[in-house]
Formats: structure tokens, C-alpha cells, sequence
């Protein structure tokens, strides 16, 4: 139970922090190579696969996993401007901050403002800060600057105190007209009460189509193996064309790169040659292998690729715990950089992801056609992802460094 006092005395409520991202396979805009995004770019890529390993560490074998590191990374960075001492310092430490604070503030500039600017896609990014109105007044100059000045986020009051549940699902349809329905129902009932002070939301939506889409007509029905001993029927896609491939001895895998309309913005797909493998491909990504440094080369492929829908909820919480932050969570957390005169503390965290990869490259996209060539020719690099394998969906910038979006594996093609 959190108390709040009458008077003047510290009160003490609790913060909510709602991550949340859709994405439906897209596209963005190019990135500059400038200094201060670099540094950003390199905290995102670094936290990206701490939170994609830990993760894998909770489900264990055999359990599908989506995350969109840069959404968790937008919406703590947040909280990271209201934090101070330990709190401070556990978040600093898990987001892989750069010691120059100016420097970040200024990549996160140039980050937002790129992420506005996405011709020939549909791109919905949002930063929104939810405060209760008897206490709005009470939040410190500086974190509200550095909310709407760095983080592009809106400040909006709300009446959680006697009208909890209104705004609930009020909250709720802002997630689901940004994310085009993709999102609803992000906030449960009764998580939403009176002793809430404080929602952040990130919402992102992605929609896009492949530069060279797949034909309907080449998908056929063909055996996935989630085990050595398990199968299951999947909808298989077939392309042959020129594609981007990288055989990656170090970890006994390799993989595939398909561009979608903007170039910038691609899928990879990393895909283990034993058909057990992906467990051993995590390890090996734990012993420090950078993926943003695998060596794609134009080949001439022939590609069969599982439609696939992903939909996961995943409790940042346990998640943040697990990777060393803890105080943020706790009655003693220290938010002194939000509020004079208050305790507060991060109650819940939790983040919604969509997304589905079919032959157009989103739901929605418009079809175009597209031949494919039916004669086999001997010289085409044969790449047949039947077996679990791990996803990953980037933009790259200028000098050809990539950002992470999105991270995830797949054993169960839905």
C-alpha cells in the first residue's frame, strides 16, 4: 500500500512506466553520420542485445521472443532524466550511456527529428507523459525541458486519483490509434489507480513493403522443425533473386539480409546450421560478438522464408531486474530529479510488440508483382530457414551503422 500525506509532509505514490511497440515490417529515414548520434546509435546497439540475452535467459529453449530495444531505450531514457544517485547510476550503467551528457542530448535531438522524417513509409513514433493533475505542479523545471525539448514527449495531466479507470482506457486508445490498432488493451485493468502519479508510454509503428516483394503464388505449405523431433506445417515463401548473405563461422550460423522499400531498413534473418543451434548461437553472442560488424555480400540466392506473426508481452520489470536494475523498483528509489519533497517509484514496466512478415512485407502494404524465375540455376546459394533462427530489424545510417529496432527469435512460426 503507498500512502500519500495530507500536508506538507513527503508523500509517497507510485510511477508506472508503459513501454510499448508495434512493428509491421518498414522502413525509415537515412541517419547522418554525426558524432553525437553515433554515441546514441552505439548505447542502443549495446543495450539491445543485453536485453535480447536476458530475455532468452527467462523464457528459456523453445519460447519465441520480440523485443524493440529502441522503444524500452526511448521511453527509460525518460525516466533516466528524472533519476538521481543510484537510481541514476543503474540506469546510466544498462543503457550504456557515454559519460558526455551533452552529447546525448544532442543525438537524442537528431534521432527524433530523423525518426519524423520517413518518405515512401509509415512511420509513428510518440513519447507521452501522463501526470496526475494535484501534482503536476510539483514536477521540476529541468525534467520537464529535458521531456519536451530532448525526447519530443507530450505532457498531459490526468485525474488517476478519483477517475483511474477512465483513464485507463483512455490511455489505451491513444496506443491503439497510434500503433493502427496493432496495440490494444496495453494497460490492464487495476494497474491504473489511485496511487498512480505517472504513466510513460513510447509508442512506435512501423509499416512498410519489401524492395523486392515474394509471389504469392511460389508460397507453399512445408515441414519447420521446432526440434530435432518436432515438426509443424508453416506457409514457406520463395524468392530467387540477388540477396545480401554472410556465412558467420564464429557463430556456426548464417545469414540473410532482405532490404525493404527505403534501403536504410532491412530484416535479418540469422539462422543457425544445426537445426539446434540457436541456444548455442545466444551463447556465443554473450561472449562478446558484435553483430552490427557481420559481412554481407551481394549473392545470388534462392530463399525459403516462413510467413511469420509475432505478438509478445514482456514484463520490462523482471527483465530490467535481471540486468542489474533494481533501485528504480524499490520504495527508495530516488527521483529526486522529477519532484521536490517526494518518494517515489517504478511500479510496473511493461512492453507490447507486433509483427508479421508475409510476402508484401507488411499486412497492409499494397501487392506488386514480381517474376520469379523457375529455372534453377547451379550457382544460386540455397538458404531454406526451417528450423528455429533469430531476427533482427535495423536502419543504418550514412557511414553504414546500423541501429537496432528490433531483436527476437523465432522457434514457432505462427
Amino acid at each position: 500500500m503507498y500512502i500519500m500525506s495530507q500536508h506538507d509532509a513527503p508523500w509517497i505514490r507510485k510511477v508506472i512506466i508503459m513501454m510499448l511497440l508495434t512493428c509491421v515490417a518498414s522502413s525509415t529515414a537515412t541517419l547522418e553520420p554525426t558524432e553525437p548520434l553515433a554515441a546514441v546509435v552505439k548505447s542502443v546497439n549495446d543495450f539491445s542485445l543485453d536485453l535480447y540475452l536476458k530475455e532468452a535467459e527467462i523464457k528459456g529453449p523453445g519460447e519465441n521472443i520480440l523485443l524493440s530495444p529502441l522503444s524500452a531505450f526511448l521511453v527509460t531514457a525518460m525516466v533516466h532524466a528524472g533519476a538521481e544517485g543510484l537510481t541514476k547510476d543503474e540506469i546510466t550503467k544498462a543503457l550504456r550511456y557515454p559519460r558526455d551528457g551533452g552529447t546525448l542530448e544532442k543525438g537524442f535531438m537528431l534521432l527524433h527529428n530523423l525518426l519524423q522524417n520517413t518518405p515512401n513509409v509509415t512511420l509513428e513514433t510518440a513519447n507521452r507523459v501522463y501526470v496526475e493533475e494535484n501534482i503536476g505542479k510539483k514536477i521540476k523545471s529541468n525534467f520537464q525541458e529535458t521531456i519536451i525539448g530532448v525526447h519530443k514527449s507530450e505532457l498531459l495531466a490526468a485525474d488517476f486519483q478519483f477517475h483511474a479507470e477512465e483513464e485507463r482506457i483512455s490511455i489505451n486508445e491513444w496506443v491503439s490509434n497510434k500503433t493502427q490498432q496493432k496495440i490494444v488493451d496495453l494497460i490492464p485493468p487495476g494497474m491504473v489507480n489511485h496511487d498512480t502519479i505517472m504513466v510513460l508510454i513510447n509508442a512506435v509503428y512501423f509499416h512498410g513493403e519489401w524492395k523486392k516483394q515474394f509471389s504469392k503464388k511460389q508460397t507453399s505449405e512445408d515441414d519447420f522443425y521446432i526440434t530435432n523431433d518436432q515438426t509443424k506445417t508453416v506457409k514457406m515463401m520463395f524468392i530467387q533473386r540477388k540477396l545480401k548473405y554472410a556465412n558467420i563461422p564464429k557463430l556456426d550460423a548464417q545469414a540473410v539480409e532482405l532490404s525493404y522499400k527505403n534501403e536504410n531498413f532491412c530484416l535479418q534473418i540469422i539462422l543457425p546450421n544445426s537445426r539446434h543451434g540457436l541456444e548455442a548461437l545466444q551463447k556465443k553472442l554473450s561472449d562478446g560478438f558484435d553483430l552490427s560488424n557481420i559481412d554481407f555480400k551481394s549473392t545470388l540466392m534462392i530463399l525459403h522464408l516462413p510467413k511469420f506473426k509475432l505478438a509478445e508481452t514482456v514484463d520490462i520489470k523482471s527483465l530490467y531486474q535481471k540486468m542489474g536494475v533494481t533501485s528504480m523498483f524499490q520504495q527508495t528509489a530516488n527521483f529526486s530529479g522529477m519532484f521536490d519533497n517526494a518518494s517515489v517509484h517504478v511500479s510496473d514496466a511493461i512492453q507490447k510488440t507486433f509483427m508479421e512478415v508475409d510476402e508484401r512485407g507488411t499486412m497492409a502494404g499494397a501487392a506488386s508483382s514480381f517474376k520469379i524465375v523457375n529455372r534453377m540455376m547451379p550457382s544460386f546459394k540455397k538458404f531454406k530457414v526451417d528450423h528455429p533462427y533469430m531476427v533482427r530489424l535495423i536502419m543504418r545510417n550514412l557511414s553504414g551503422e546500423s541501429v537496432t529496432l528490433f531483436i527476437g527469435s523465432v522457434y514457432n512460426p505462427n
